[in-house]
């Protein structure tokens, strides 16, 4: 493995723990919020929360195909025209 494949992977390392770090610390405070209520109403906040985020990460990943998509049709139409242009 080269330096700079090492470099890359701690680099992301320290990213992702950034990300982690921030997600615990709010689920820290909500958690703290949401345990004051009777458990009934804690079952329906975590269940409304669950699809929320189901629902936020599926659009996110519909958005991130669809511009995956768009990128290789435009990288076919370039090399179409290079193509034609020949």
């Amino acid at each position: 493995m080269s330096k700079m494949a090492e470099v890359e992977i701690l680099r992301d390392w320290g990213r992702e723990t950034a990300l982690r770090k921030k997600w615990m610390q709010m689920w820290e405070r909500l958690g703290a919020r949401i345990l004051k209520f009777p458990k009934w109403l804690q079952v329906i906040i975590l269940q409304d929360v669950n699809v929320a985020i189901e629902n936020r990460i599926a659009t996110m990943e519909m958005i991130c195909q669809a511009k995956q998509s768009r990128s290789k049709v435009t990288a076919q139409v370039k090399s179409k025209v290079e193509e034609n242009r020949r």
